[in-house]
């Protein structure tokens, strides 16, 4: 066996998702149990013969190991921490957030690197709402899942998994991250976009973090810590607000729909056309929000586009209402980082509302670029 320097172990945490999934007697795809048995039949995630020589009769014995491979010289053990109720991504609530999040801290100093076997529908809140609830972190994070099941011939599972696993342990990314397809992105910055094509996930206004070539190589210019910098801690705020919502603005909306959705809501993310505009000549629409914000709603105003910003400046006039009456730019986030991040700040009860107000407006996780005050 490999001497223990040469040696890195990697926590997988199994939630659910496409990635294990079969079909039911209904026909349908649910998850499956035993998710391990499966992965050590594929000669591609397990060596088997390395398992039988080295870890069988050792206290290792739990972990699997990835082939020997050009993209490093050390050994890859890794153990696959499975849930008690797998679920599908479309089923988790925040408490399934807050369990990962738990879980990374509780085994935090036992492994070298996590990856997070995620179902592809939430992957983007889920992503996000970790990488703001893990403060500080000093280990490399890799949400991971699969378009089409590890028990198909053609899943794209096996080398998401695989490299997934690469990255969380020989790459020093301090940070939650996604890889899916070929590429390797911010957790923050991630979105879905497409629910039929292998490349699955795309990060719209900002670029990947790495793309798996012939080797995984990162640009260190692109991390938001360097080696050194961070401590190798993990500290966590295990809590996010549940009244957070979003609503996205359509041509029928209505001053009923719009109170209907801010009542008993701490914050709203409120998806905008273009460039954060909003229907003015509809006072009455304008005032709805005007009220909330009076009523020390926090309200953050994110474009619907995929590509895009809503600046602290209105370009059109449709857009200065919403920032007269306190409406928050979200600059260049997702909707769903927007949400996950107004959840994570609504928590935060040592801070004035005028204070979660910059917060929200400051880039603490690479989340957004405001050209006034961005740290990176």
């Amino acid at each position: 066996m490999a001497e223990s320097n040469q040696l890195r172990r990697v926590l997988v945490v199994y939630t659910g998702g496409t990635f294990g999934m079969l079909k039911n007697e209904k026909g349908v795809l649910v998850p499956q149990k035993n998710i391990e048995k499966v992965i050590r039949k594929l000669p591609q995630l397990h060596d088997n013969e390395y398992w039988n020589q080295h870890l069988a009769n050792s206290d290792l014995k739990e972990y699997l190991a990835i082939p020997d491979g050009k993209d490093t010289e050390l050994k890859i053990l890794y153990k696959i921490h499975e849930y008690d109720e797998l679920k599908d991504s479309s089923d988790f609530t925040i408490e399934d957030w807050l369990k990962m999040v738990r879980d990374i801290k509780r085994y935090y100093h036992d492994y070298d690197g996590f990856v997070v076997l995620h179902g592809t529908d939430t992957t983007a809140y889920g992503a996000s709402a970790l990488s703001f609830m893990l403060e500080v972190l000093g280990k490399t994070v890799v949400l991971t899942g699969a378009q089409v099941p590890i028990f198909q011939p053609r899943s794209d599972g096996n080398n998401n998994f695989l490299c997934a696993v690469l990255i969380a342990a020989t790459q020093y990314i301090p940070e939650v991250t996604v890889f899916f397809g070929s590429q390797l992105f911010r957790g923050c910055r991630v979105k879905k976009v497409s629910n039929i094509k292998i490349y699955g996930f795309e990060s719209p206004n900002y670029p990947p973090l790495l793309e798996a070539k012939t080797t995984l190589e990162i640009d260190p210019k692109m991390l938001l810590h360097t080696r050194g910098t961070v401590p190798d801690i993990c500290r966590i705020h295990d809590e996010l607000s549940a009244k957070v919502y979003l609503l996205k603005v359509v041509p029928t909306i209505t001053p009923e729909m719009i109170r209907a959705v801010f009542n008993g809501m701490e914050g709203v993310v409120l998806e905008t056309y273009g460039n954060g505009n909003i229907p003015i000549k509809r006072k009455e629409i304008y005032r709805e929000i005007e009220r909330a914000v009076k009523n020390n709603v926090l309200v953050v105003n994110v474009t619907q586009c995929i590509n895009g910003t809503v600046l602290g400046k209105a370009i059109y006039e449709t857009g200065l209402l919403l920032l007269e009456c306190g409406v928050i730019p979200a600059f260049d986030m997702t909707p769903e980082a927007a949400w996950a991040k107004l959840s994570y700040v609504l928590t935060k009860t040592e801070l004035s509302y005028a204070e979660k107000i910059e917060l929200m407006k400051t880039n603490i996780r690479g989340e957004l670029h405001n050209p006034a005050h961005s740290t990176k």
